[in-house]
């Protein structure tokens, strides 16, 4: 070998290397402008979301109104009753409107009630609370004003507007 090889060989050689110089690293800001789409969608869905459910929100806002309304009545009076079925009505005119519920009574407004929720008005209830209205020497129980209550609370919670189907 010749004095340059070795030469060569000697600078080669591991002993004569240094570290290497690291570059500096990348850090998180400013992002790239991909972040910056992506944030104003996420910021975009997030308000359409956010209103979407403020909506939702008060358009339900009677029901909860009903159901602190409902509250007060804990008596089984005659009174009572009818302001029960008074507050049933006032529902069904805020959820569907006055055009059609000012026209339905008894019967019609029963299988509406049925139609429109979960709530179900046996027969004998339907003919109690007829007799209940309009005969003044009816003779009422707690049973009657529990059974009423009930389906009033139920025709509250469970119904579902024009505008909710």
């Amino acid at each position: 070998m010749s004095v340059d090889m070795n030469k060569t060989i000697a600078e080669a050689s591991l002993d004569n290397l240094h570290d290497i110089i690291v570059p500096d690293a990348v850090g998180f800001f400013p992002p790239a402008p991909g972040w910056y789409i992506v944030a104003l969608l996420f910021l975009s869905l997030l308000f359409h979301f956010g209103v979407r459910r403020y909506k939702e929100y008060k358009k339900s806002e009677y029901k909860r109104e009903a159901l602190k309304e409902l509250l007060i009545y804990k008596e089984s009076s005659k009174e009572d009753v009818i302001a029960l079925l008074s507050l049933a009505k006032r529902v069904g005119l805020a959820a569907f409107g006055r055009h059609k519920i000012a026209k339905l009574s008894d019967d019609s407004w029963w299988d509406f009630m049925e139609q429109h929720s979960k709530v179900k008005v046996d027969a004998q209830l339907r003919v109690a609370l007829s007799k209940l209205l309009y005969d003044t020497s009816f003779a009422m129980d707690n049973i009657l004003y529990e059974k009423t209550s009930l389906f009033v609370t139920l025709w509250i919670k469970t119904h579902k507007g024009d505008k909710d189907v």
